[in-house]
């Protein structure tokens, strides 16, 4: 018995790392698209950071920013005036 009460902080420092390491799993990014209204093009925005070098949706929520699929009838992701504000990869049909 004593053996056994010596490896039960072992035991549940094993335990512990295990259930962090199957906690820190890598998030499942969102897919988002915007649709440039002026030249009607769709660009592909997932693992695109939002900024002055990239895009931009400007606060209105009344209005569609970003959508999960690259068409306007999917559903919304941000609320926003889409602006373009570098190169950004264009979706592919």
């Amino acid at each position: 018995m004593n053996k056994l009460a010596s490896k039960l902080p072992l035991l549940a420092f094993v335990l512990a790392a295990t259930l962090a390491m199957a906690m820190n799993f890598a998030g499942n990014e969102t897919e988002r698209y915007a649709l440039d209204p002026e030249l009607e093009i769709w660009y592909d925005l997932t693992g695109v950071t939002p900024g002055s070098g990239t895009y931009q949706c400007n606060l209105n929520p009344a209005e569609d920013c970003s959508f999960e699929m690259p068409d306007d009838t999917s559903d919304r992701v941000e609320a926003g005036i889409f602006v373009v504000n570098g190169n950004l990869p264009i979706a592919q049909p």
